[in-house]
């Protein structure tokens, strides 16, 4: 079988096919925005897509048709995405859904907001913080919400026992283990003291 030709430089490729190359490039972003803000693969796209925007614009080719046709058939914000690439490393561009909520960081209990971009155990935004809090306090799971008491020490936090009362997220109850009271405390103090910081 022989081999794939490489692509011809960018500069030597006509409209049409550069136009379609910014859409792939542009795809790939965002397939691949969770290895921001430093991966290898996402890096080369968010390069890609930021030469071939310069040399359509250099034409002056018509890209506002094509990136919003794109973004119907993907139902990414595929605009905001290549503004977001031509802004990097300043902004980070990470694919936002139809609603505008970027898709990696999206609450995994509401699905409506999103979890701050520095989170590693709650992914979930600080209105379902709070939820999952109130949920612990009142003995009432919400919906999505498991509530429970475990000996497993593999299955609760290093603050707990065997009476605690733990929370976690249905989807995950196999993955991860449960927070107490004292985890989303903790948690709700420090997002709210990174807020202030960030002031």
């Amino acid at each position: 079988m022989a081999n794939t030709p490489p692509e011809p430089p960018i500069r030597d490729r006509d409209d049409t096919k550069l136009l379609e190359d910014l859409c792939i490039a542009l795809r790939n972003v965002g397939v691949w925005d969770s290895e921001l803000p430093d991966g290898d693969t996402v890096g080369k796209f968010v390069e890609e897509t930021k030469m071939i925007h310069a040399e359509l614009k250099q034409r002056g080719v018509d890209l506002d048709t094509r990136v919003s046709q794109l973004s119907t058939k993907a139902g990414w914000l595929m605009g905001d995405l290549l503004n977001d690439c031509l802004d990097f490393p300043k902004t980070l561009p990470y694919v936002k859904e139809a609603d505008g909520i970027r898709r990696y960081f999206r609450c995994w209990l509401c699905a409506e907001r999103e979890f701050t971009p520095d989170a590693k155990r709650f992914l979930v935004c600080k209105e379902c913080l709070h939820r999952l809090l109130r949920d612990i306090k009142e003995r009432v799971p919400s919906k999505g919400v498991m509530l429970y008491r475990t000996y497993n020490e593999e299955k609760r936090c290093h603050h707990s026992n065997s009476d605690t009362v733990l929370a976690t997220l249905e989807q995950n109850f196999d993955v991860f283990s449960g927070f107490c009271e004292q985890c989303i405390s903790e948690e709700l103090e420090r997002t709210k003291y990174e807020s202030q910081g960030n002031t």
